[in-house]
């Protein structure tokens, strides 16, 4: 059963998310609504969904393999948390949002990961095709509408009674609530516009027209909102294309592209109240044999005034925040909030008018208090942040990745429309999925695109390695600096004349002294290719020690949170005075681990469910600089002794493996691979500290440790 699972994991992934899509556009089409209020479609999404997510804690693991996902687990604990301190006034609803949160954080966001590029690309363009094709179809009735002057109420699937077509100056359509499609439609254009040029002709052709319609809707629909979204949109754009092309030709395009914006706004809404002018009198003789009179003359919205700018939201967000000092941690959880706030105080005002809260951040500040509010933002703050800084990659490569750019102008119409709506977190919500989704589409796929590396098989990674090896050997020899193959290298050299079969890296020792020569010397030399990375000049850098690098080269890690790109390399490690700091040394490197690993690099495959406890701890430490750690374990390791041994002492060691003061010292040369490079003249001596006195003998299969799968690329030549 397992096996046919991922055979179609794919498939059965895909078929999930245009569900979900036709399921959320369903519900947000009037007409279509049946489809979403029946419970059978509804119990059969959620009950796929739930499984899928099971199946991706339980046997794929997800968690170890998607960044900031912990995030997302520490608010879904907390969220649990808030529903037990609440239970007794109620658990179903909050059970229904802990399960919306169990497919959004382990089925909607890891979506991506187990497949192939080309797959994920599937799963995220067809969701967006779905959402554009029912958008526009729903758009498109709703604008016929309009020219029709057509304007109705009737119940909706709650037993609401809501406004239709053209009514009280907004264009409502057929569609739910003329606020949240007119985000819509704003997603589904921004989408349009950087897929347009890669479409054929015709495909190309359709999705102009599916741009002007949803434009058109979101002028007619008088939402501010989606205005204010759409002006921040236009100004993203302009500021990412400036930045990308920087010449004057690109300043140009970016006043042209917010001038085009405004004056197409501006010109639909004139040519819409000429067109409601030109029908006056129609609009009059209907207006009189409405039961509810509804101003249609003009485009000006009757529902809000300049005392009352807000529509009522001021004085809601002023009621909802006076209840969160009184449970500042937790909250009041989304489903218990009303009976516990008309216990609290049945006189506000969101209590009298049984109001939602119309603020997304101050939402979830009120059903989960601190904890969830803090949780989730580092999760949004830390997509944003990385997307961007993306882009900044991106620019020194010269390259533009239009999904890329597309993300982040739709991640800030979700941010910024959160300031007016609360429909994205609680319960089934196209803006929540489509937020997930995006994460998760960008972690998974855009922030690993290699499409301008070359993959690299293991004979060309040691070659790559032997070039940073050459080029160590000679600033070594032309300074002076005294250095030597280290670790598993050195046995590779002495038993194999070369790399250890199953092995793929290269390490080399020197004293202190040296050490510190060698860094100075390479970052003087400042060589077009070859580099050294450490803690010192960059603070992202996860190590103790420092690395000399290939810059043309990266390879793929899950095990380091941070967006550093680290390249082929050799690891160089400083050997110090022995003293006895071991346990200071490990407490320190666990702390140094815990600032920067993923959730997969904190893991301890032996220690099982006790790995939560590290978990947590991540969570905490994360709050710290890995650089802070870094300079700790280089100043606990360097402090001088009078001792006749030396030592890496900078990780955690089960047994000792110092070696005599002087066994550094003296080198000889020694065939490595094609290659001669230098080794310590007492090797004998350091190996058997290290490996033992049998180091020359062969280990049996289950004894050969071999590093988890490296994946490494090197860039294309122009």
């Amino acid at each position: 059963m397992l096996k046919l699972i991922e055979k179609n994991y794919f498939k059965i992934n895909l078929a999930f998310i245009l569900i979900v899509a036709v399921y959320c556009m369903c519900g947000l089409i009037v007409p279509l609504q049946f489809i979403s209020a029946n419970k059978i479609v509804a119990g059969g999404m959620t009950l796929l969904g739930i499984l899928l997510a099971t199946y991706n804690l339980v046997i794929k693991k997800v968690y170890l393999k998607i960044k900031t996902i912990e995030y997302l687990l520490l608010f879904f604990a907390f969220n649990i948390i808030t529903s037990i301190l609440v239970i007794s006034y109620g658990y179903s609803t909050n059970i229904k949002n802990a399960l919306i949160f169990y497919i959004y954080f382990l089925t909607v966001f890891p979506i991506f990961t187990g497949i192939t590029r080309e797959e994920g690309k599937k799963i995220y363009d067809y969701f967006f095709y779905t959402v554009t094709v029912l958008n526009t179809f729903g758009v498109l009735v709703s604008l016929i509408q309009f020219l029709l002057l057509k304007g109705y109420r009737v119940h909706d699937y709650k037993g609401l009674y809501i406004r239709q077509g053209f009514v009280e100056s907004r264009l409502f359509g057929i569609l739910a609530s003329p606020n949240y499609l007119s985000l819509i439609s704003l997603i589904v254009i921004i989408f349009l516009v950087l897929k347009v040029c890669s479409f054929e002709k015709v495909y190309r052709y359709i999705s102009i027209v599916a741009i002007v319609l949803n434009f058109i809707y979101i002028v007619l629909s008088g939402s501010r909102t989606a205005f204010i979204c759409m002006m921040i949109a236009a100004v993203i754009y302009s500021i990412v294309m400036f930045y990308q092309k920087g010449n004057i030709k690109s300043l140009f395009k970016v006043v042209l592209a917010i001038v085009v914006v405004l004056f197409s706004y501006k010109a639909v809404n004139f040519t819409s109240e000429q067109y409601l002018h030109y029908n006056k009198e129609r609009l009059e003789v209907q207006d009189k044999k409405l039961e509810n009179k509804d101003n249609n003359l003009s485009l000006e919205r009757t529902d809000t005034s300049e005392e009352n700018i807000s529509n009522n939201r001021f004085a809601i967000w002023k009621s909802t925040a006076s209840f969160v000092p009184k449970k500042p941690i937790f909250g009041y959880s989304g489903g218990n909030w009303y009976e516990i706030g008309k216990k609290t105080n049945p006189d506000e005002y969101i209590i009298k008018e049984h109001y939602l809260t119309h603020n997304g951040y101050l939402e979830i500040l009120f059903y989960n208090g601190l904890a969830g509010f803090i949780s989730m933002g580092i999760f949004v703050l830390s997509f944003f942040i990385s997307m961007v800084k993306r882009i900044f990659r991106d620019k020194k490569e010269n390259l533009v990745n239009k999904d890329l750019l597309s993300m982040i102008m739709i991640l800030m119409v979700i941010l910024v429309s959160n300031l007016f709506l609360s429909s994205t977190f609680y319960g089934i919500s196209l803006l929540g999925i489509i937020l997930f989704l995006m994460a998760g589409y960008f972690y998974s796929i855009v922030s690993i695109d290699k499409s301008n590396f070359k993959k690299l098989d293991i004979d060309e990674i040691k070659e790559v390695e032997l070039g940073i090896m050459d080029y160590i050997h000679n600033i070594c020899k032309e300074k002076g600096i005294n250095y030597s193959l280290a670790y598993g290298s050195l046995l590779g050299a002495v038993r194999h004349k070369g790399f250890i079969p199953w092995d793929d890296d290269l390490d080399i020792a020197l004293k202190r002294n040296e050490y510190d020569k060698l860094y100075q010397a390479i970052l003087e030399d400042n060589n077009s290719i070859y580099k050294v990375v450490s803690w010192e000049n960059d603070s992202r850098y996860p190590y103790p020690f420092y690395r000399v690098y290939d810059s043309r080269t990266v390879y793929e890690n899950n095990y380091i949170q941070n967006d550093i790109e680290l390249g082929i390399c050799v690891d160089v490690f400083p050997f110090d005075d022995y003293k006895d700091v071991n346990k200071e040394i490990a407490k320190l490197d666990m702390y140094r681990r815990l600032s920067v690993y993923t959730l997969y690099g904190i893991r301890n495959k032996e220690a099982g469910i006790k790995n939560i406890i590290r978990y947590l701890m991540l969570v905490v430490f994360r709050l710290t600089r890995v650089k802070s750690w870094n300079k700790k374990l280089n100043d606990c390791s360097k402090v001088p002794v009078n001792s006749e041994y030396i030592d890496y002492l900078m990780e955690s060691k089960k047994y000792s493996t110092k070696i005599y003061a002087k066994a550094l010292d003296e080198v000889v040369e020694c065939k490595f691979e094609d290659r001669i490079y230098n080794i310590p003249k007492e090797y004998d001596h350091i190996l058997t500290a290290i490996y033992g006195s049998d180091y020359m003998e062969i280990p049996p299969l289950e004894k050969r440790i071999q590093h988890d799968d490296f994946v490494a690329y090197i860039k294309k030549e122009n």
